[in-house]
């Protein structure tokens, strides 16, 4: 159906999306690892893996330098997908750095990586995540018996690139960022194991929304940067 330079297709019954594309999402129509997401009872939409577009994701794109822009018209955020993580339960340690688009809402409250046990937002769920809050870096983890956080000084936001070095040895973590003094934390309990299964989250969250993240490690936003966390 036609209106001028409108168009739109007419759905028959059990069929949705601007192409009725989609029968349901429990067939998952996505191409090539993409997750299929009911947007409402009427729409889904396919959330493509890294390198991939297009509304059923089945378009190659060559990214060379992945640019992360918060959340987009529609409340999805923007996001690399890895594997998850091998041998990371009693020892890792990460280096990254980062680049910001914007001081006054890139350092409110955004994700910059997460992983974890299910990844559905399950209170007590094991996880890893490092993210900002008013102006400093947040890195917490929880092993099972309750969550352990270290957050940096505010950042000199002279610096154009930030550098951020952390890890964790059993129950104790540690951050530094930039010029910072190194800081530490030990998690409470007993347990000294970090068990995650997910993917390991870039920039966002394959959630419609970071909020859905395990309780503790809850960031509201994805990241906003330029060139960004490499």
């Amino acid at each position: 159906i036609s209106d001028a330079e409108n168009w739109f297709c007419e759905c028959p019954k059990l069929y949705s999306g601007k192409l009725c594309q989609f029968l349901s999402c429990d067939e998952n129509p996505c191409g090539n690892g993409a997750t299929c997401f009911p947007k409402s009872k009427q729409d889904a939409v396919c959330l493509c893996p890294y390198g991939r577009s297009g509304i059923l994701c089945k378009d190659a794109v060559n990214i060379t330098q992945p640019s992360f822009s918060g959340t987009d018209v529609f409340g999805y955020t923007s996001f690399l997908a890895y594997s998850a993580v091998p041998n990371i339960t009693f020892y890792y340690e990460f280096r990254l750095k980062f680049q910001l688009a914007n001081h006054h809402s890139a350092l409110q409250d955004n994700l910059i990586f997460f992983t974890g046990q299910k990844g559905k937002g399950l209170n007590g769920d094991d996880f890893l995540v490092l993210g900002l809050r008013n102006g400093r870096v947040v890195y917490s983890y929880n092993l099972g018996s309750g969550t352990a956080s270290v957050i940096s000084k505010p950042l000199d936001l002279t610096l154009n690139i930030h550098v951020i070095h952390l890890g964790r040895s059993l129950q104790k973590g540690w951050l530094k960022v930039d010029d910072q003094k190194n800081k530490s934390v030990t998690s409470p309990g007993r347990l000294v194991g970090l068990n995650v299964f997910s993917q390991f989250y870039v920039g966002g969250y394959r959630e419609y929304t970071p909020e859905l993240l395990p309780k503790g490690s809850r960031f509201k936003n994805s990241f906003q940067g330029k060139y960004c966390i490499f």
